[in-house]
């Protein structure tokens, strides 16, 4: 889930009340030490502890410690508001609430028993809600094998969630909990420098997470959003532990990290694969685990067939050699895997740095050719092509290329390919474009975009004419100038659309149309249609 767009992932209700809790200023504090784990409080029936982990935009993992148990709650949603509204450095604790001082009024009580009266507060706590118990064992018992506790965590909760040997997705939740016990474990190894910890408990969730996800409902990305967690957990922990590593050491978690991503279980996960191979390319400035590295890519290459896990092999390999080998060395090798769209990417944006405009032009009319059966790619290549003749200054080329992307439906070079003409100039250019989009069957968005803002009058009523329903959205364009013949097109599209509902649902569709009617036309008119529409349709005399 991305911090930019998560209103997508919320229920409507949770995301409305999270919004109000927000704007009523409910998040009474926000905080973070390193800009990727954030703690928040929030003033409800109670104060909640939410904890959010992000990476970059992502949203990694997000806690409360609510009763709420289905997904996300009001209080998460308040946070990630505050998060997305650049809220962090505003927000101060406030003042007590009656909800504060009875959490305080705790902290004194229990801080003034005597440590047996704790032990046995605890043990009750524990004898009715095992669930604390487990907790608690975890987070607090110096095991002699961490690694076995948390993955036997992991698996207790996992088959404990399950139904007939299923999770379905209202379980997936709390089948996950152990990983995420284990991996906030793994968050404060990290914070704390011990990054073999981090990396040896994040390595224990990926296995039977991925499993997990061969017999559950995974529809609300839950687990895969855990699996990321871990990986991204492994990546800060050797980025920010390397330096603090002697050889030994390093060599010792490379191997770990590359055994791990070379088993069985990814097998059909192959972004997961190389996103934890990826990991290994840190250890690389050491000449031996580099060619360890080098050597099981060159074997995985010979294993694997589809296209795609050739070119993410090679950018494997690109990164080795960026690391490694320098600038020359890189461009060399994207040169020579330039037929992957990414690595002709790669090498326009080297040819872009350099101001070699000429070169960018030929690489990408080679990759339309190449690509020609991959629209989005030829498009992609076109605009760098545009944006070569930009630098360039080729006025002609500019002309050409923007007309032929604006006749492919894409509205955003219209005001360039104007923009390149002079106002004598422009009107027969118009016209041509008008008639190009006329000759197709079906009219894109984009030809109605150029007669919405060229603020053709004439052009619009037609089209509304041949497609009536548009009248609800373009009657503001002509109302004034075609009353009469506006009014009829209206009057047409909803005596047609009232003939062929035949359900409640349309039904209220039509009503719908007669609003905006009304609002165009006035109750008069309104009144007049509906009446009609009664007598004609007396099934619906809700009209």
């Amino acid at each position: 889930m991305n911090l930019l767009n998560f209103e997508e992932w919320v229920d409507e209700k949770i995301l409305k009340r999270g919004l109000d809790y927000f704007n009523k200023g409910k998040v009474i504090s926000l905080k973070t030490t390193d800009g990727s784990h954030f703690k928040a409080r929030v003033n409800g029936s109670d104060v909640y502890n939410v904890e959010i982990f992000l990476s970059g935009d992502a949203v990694l993992n997000i806690y409360c410690d609510c009763p709420f148990n289905g997904g996300y709650c009001k209080h998460k949603a308040a946070c990630l508001f505050a998060l997305k509204k650049g809220e962090l450095s505003s927000l101060v604790e406030s003042q007590p609430t009656p909800s504060n001082t009875s959490k305080d009024s705790l902290n004194s009580l229990l801080s003034n028993l005597q440590k047996e009266e704790l032990i046995s507060i605890i043990q009750n706590i524990s004898d009715d809600y095992p669930e604390v118990e487990k907790r608690l064992l975890f987070q607090y018992e110096t095991s002699k094998d961490e690694i076995a506790s948390s993955k036997k965590l992991i698996r207790d909760y996992i088959n404990g969630a399950k139904r007939k040997g299923f999770i379905d997705w209202r379980h997936v939740n709390q089948a996950l909990q152990g990983a995420e016990l284990t991996l906030q474990k793994a968050r404060e190894k990290l914070e704390n420098g011990d990054t073999e910890g981090a990396i040896l408990l994040s390595i224990a969730v990926l296995s039977p997470v991925v499993k997990m996800l061969h017999y559950s409902d995974d529809s609300n990305g839950s687990a895969g959003t855990v699996i990321n967690w871990a990986i991204q957990t492994i990546d800060n922990s050797v980025t920010n532990g390397m330096n603090h590593l002697n050889e030994k050491e390093q060599k010792k978690l490379f191997e770990v990290i590359m055994k791990e991503a070379l088993k069985e279980y990814l097998s059909g996960w192959s972004d997961w694969r190389y996103d934890i191979l990826k990991i290994c390319t840190y250890f690389c400035h050491q000449g031996e685990l580099r060619t360890k590295l080098e050597k099981q890519l060159d074997a995985l290459k010979q294993q694997v067939n589809h296209s795609f896990d050739k070119k993410e092999i090679k950018l494997l390999q690109l990164q080795i050699i960026e690391k490694c080998d320098g600038e020359s060395a890189a461009e060399r090798f994207i040169y020579a895997n330039v037929n992957h769209s990414e690595f002709r990417e790669k090498a326009i944006s080297y040819e872009f740095n350099k101001g070699n405009c000429e070169k960018v032009i030929q690489l990408c009319l080679q990759g339309e050719i190449a690509d020609q059966h991959y629209r989005g790619l030829v498009h992609k290549w076109q605009e760098f092509r545009y944006k070569a003749y930009e630098i360039g200054g080729d006025i002609e080329n500019q002309r050409k290329l923007a007309k032929e992307l604006l006749l492919k439906d894409n509205f955003t070079y219209y005001e360039k390919l104007k923009g390149l003409y002079s106002l004598e100039e422009w009107e027969p250019i118009l016209l041509e474009l008008l008639e190009e989009f006329e000759k197709e069957k079906y009219q894109s968005s984009t030809y109605l975009s150029i007669l919405k803002v060229e603020n053709l009058k004439e052009q619009i009523l037609l089209y509304c004419k041949n497609r009536t329903s548009s009248i609800s959205d373009l009657y503001p364009y002509v109302i004034k100038d075609y009353f009469d013949d506006v009014n009829d097109i209206f009057i047409t599209y909803i005596q047609r659309f009232a003939e062929e509902v035949s359900d409640r649902r349309g039904y209220r569709s039509v009503c719908a149309v007669i609003k905006t009617y009304k609002k165009a036309f006035g109750t008069l008119h309104s009144h007049k249609l509906i009446k009609e529409l009664r007598e004609k349709h007396n099934r619906y005399q809700h009209f």
